[in-house]
């Protein structure tokens, strides 16, 4: 009997040991971005005339000065 009473704590024992030693679900976020390298700019220097910019033309959100063209040099673009 008294046996018998050991086996049954021993089993009781591991069962609720084993019973700790589980996992639990986890959620795992990894977040990153992916990057380009960005170009190199072999125009050393350039100039862009705007003009006469008017402030009356300028005043509402959105609002932008006529379109000026520029040429650059761009080299090891991905």
């Amino acid at each position: 009997m008294k046996r018998l009473h050991k086996r049954f704590l021993l089993a009781t024992f591991c069962a609720l040991f084993t019973a700790t030693l589980q996992a639990a679900d986890v959620t795992i976020t990894v977040n990153g971005r992916v990057v380009a390298k960005p170009c190199t700019i072999q125009t050393k220097e350039a100039n862009v005339n705007l003009g006469d910019l008017y402030t009356r033309n300028l005043q509402q959100p959105g609002s932008a000065s006529g379109w000026h063209n520029i040429t650059l040099s761009l080299t090891d673009c991905p």
